[in-house]
C-alpha cells in the first residue's frame, strides 16, 4: 500500500454519515438526550465531511446500520456508494438482525468492498449472541473478517449487556475478529482481560475517554469501581498498544470534534499510544482485515 509517513494518518474509527432522513432522525435523538449537542439536525454528509479535514482527520470508519429488515440492502447501497465517491472514508456494512440469508448478505457486502459488519444491538433490537446471528458470525470468521459491537453504556440505554454473555459469544466463534466498540464500558478490566486472552479481539474508547472529563466524573464516581477506572484505562491502553482505536461517534459523539480529539491529546499515556490510537492501530486494522485499502487516498 502506498501511504505518506504513518504519524501524518489520523484516522476516526467511529462516524456516522448516513442518508439525510436517518441522520436527521439520529441527531434529533441525540438532542433529546442532551439539548445542547453542538450539531443541528440539519448536519449534512457535507458538513461532516468537513468537519472531519478541519480537525486533520485523513481517513474514516463509516458505520451505518439498518432499523428494519427492509433498510439492509439500500443502507449497504448507500454506505458502499459513498465510501467510493469519498476519498479516506473506510465502508462497514450491517443487516437488521431479522434479515434473510445472512452468510449471503455477508458474501456480497465483501465482494462489494466492505471491511467487515458493524452493529449496534441496543438501537437495533437485539442481543450480540443471539444464535440467529450464528450464520453472519460463522461466514465472516471463516472469511477472517470483523465484526464491530457497539457494548457498554447499559445505563444509558436502559438495558443490560452482561459481559459474561460476550464471553461466550467469543467462546462459540473463537476466530472471530470481534471490536468491541466502547469497551464494555464500564467494565474496563474484564475488556483488557479478554484482550490478554484473545488475540483477534480489539477495542474502541471511543466515548470512553470523555467520560475523564470534570463534568462526567460525578458519573464515573457512580459507577462500582469508579475510582478506579482511569487507572485500569490507562494501563490497560499502555499494555495493549496497536489494539485499541479511537474515533468520534460524530455527529452523535460526546461533544463537538474539537472536544473529543482533545480529549485523546491529553490522555496521560506514552506518546506512542497517543500515536496507535490517533491513527496506527486502525491502520494496521484496515491493513490486517480490508486488504486493497490505499492510504494515501485522503479525505
Amino acid at each position: 500500500m502506498s501511504s505518506g509517513p504513518a504519524d501524518q494518518l489520523f484516522i476516526d474509527s467511529h462516524v456516522h454519515i448516513l442518508p439525510e432522513q436517518r441522520m436527521r432522525g439520529l441527531v434529533r435523538w441525540i438532542l433529546k438526550a442532551w439539548p445542547r449537542h453542538p450539531v443541528p439536525e440539519t448536519v449534512t454528509a457535507q458538513d461532516i465531511i468537513n468537519d472531519l479535514k478541519h480537525e486533520g482527520v485523513t481517513h474514516f470508519f463509516n458505520l451505518a446500520y439498518p432499523l428494519k429488515s427492509e433498510e439492509t440492502g439500500p443502507l449497504n447501497d448507500f454506505n458502499i456508494g459513498f465510501c467510493r465517491e469519498t476519498p479516506g472514508a473506510i465502508p462497514f456494512a450491517s443487516l437488521h438482525p431479522d434479515t434473510a440469508d445472512k452468510a449471503e448478505v455477508g458474501e456480497r457486502a465483501l465482494e462489494a468492498g466492505f471491511v467487515g459488519f458493524k452493529f449496534h444491538p441496543f438501537v437495533q433490537g437485539f442481543d450480540p449472541w443471539e444464535r440467529r446471528m450464528d450464520p453472519l458470525y460463522e461466514f465472516l470468521q471463516e472469511a477472517g473478517r470483523p465484526v464491530l459491537l457497539h457494548t457498554g453504556f447499559e445505563a444509558f440505554y436502559k438495558k443490560p449487556m452482561p459481559v459474561s454473555e460476550l464471553e461466550k459469544m467469543l467462546n462459540r466463534f473463537p476466530r472471530l475478529p470481534v471490536v468491541f466498540v466502547h469497551m464494555a464500558f464500564p467494565e474496563l478490566e474484564w475488556a483488557f482481560k479478554m484482550l490478554d486472552e484473545r488475540p483477534d479481539l480489539y477495542l474502541d474508547a471511543t466515548n470512553v475517554l470523555a467520560c475523564l472529563r470534570p463534568r462526567y466524573r460525578p458519573m464515573l464516581a457512580a459507577v462500582p469501581g469508579g475510582d478506579k477506572l482511569p487507572e485500569v484505562l490507562f494501563d490497560g491502553l499502555e499494555r495493549h498498544r496497536g489494539r485499541v482505536i479511537y474515533g468520534s461517534d460524530h455527529p452523535a459523539g460526546m461533544g463537538g470534534l474539537r472536544e473529543i480529539y482533545h480529549d485523546l491529546e491529553i490522555l496521560p499515556v506514552d506518546a506512542e499510544t497517543v500515536r496507535a490510537m490517533r491513527g496506527g492501530a486502525a491502520r494496521a486494522f484496515i491493513e490486517r482485515f480490508g486488504p486493497g485499502f490505499v492510504f494515501s487516498e485522503i479525505v
